[in-house]
């Protein structure tokens, strides 16, 4: 079928308009609305950085358990204010362990007022070279100020890692 001339005329005149104004704020407001739900995501969210930097650590700690294991070795996990490491035994003086994801010391810092909020366990807790820990641990992360705080619990003889958020 052959499309007439007039009609061909007219397509043509169309395709160079562009967008109509209709379109245009139809756009907008669709953009308007994405971004509204998008910006409380792309902000700082005290709550949200809390709840990451607990999952954080209950991981580091699956994996020094992990790494005590594949390795053979006892690893202590040494905590306290804002920050914690790894170190080989805990008997004085202590080596550093060396993270082998980044090849420099196993040494992780809390950030945004977070910080370890109970006292430092005691002794600290050590994953033999079976996995298993010398005790049962329980660690408290929340801000300086703040009723909202995670508990990491590491189970006495399996070793395992439960994150739940603390009640106050």
């Amino acid at each position: 079928m052959k499309l007439s001339r007039p009609l061909v005329v007219q397509k043509q005149r169309r395709a160079g308009l562009g967008f109509t104004l209709i379109e245009m704020l139809v756009v907008l407001v669709l953009v308007g609305i994405f971004g509204f739900f998008a910006a409380p995501n792309l902000l700082s969210n005290p709550k949200t950085t809390l709840d990451s930097q607990a999952r954080a650590f209950a991981s580091d700690l699956r994996r020094v358990q992990l790494l005590a294991t594949v390795r053979s070795v006892s690893l202590c996990v040494l905590a306290g204010g804002s920050s914690y490491s790894v170190v080989y035994a805990c008997d004085q003086p202590s080596t550093q362990m060396v993270d082998p994801a980044t090849g420099h010391p196993f040494v992780r810092e809390l950030t945004n007022g977070v910080a370890f909020t109970n006292a430092p366990i005691v002794p600290p807790l050590t994953f033999n070279s079976l996995g298993q820990p010398n005790g049962a641990a329980s660690y408290t992360i929340g801000p300086a100020s703040g009723t909202t705080s995670f508990l990491i619990h590491v189970a006495p003889l399996t070793g395992f890692v439960a994150t739940s958020v603390a009640t106050p």
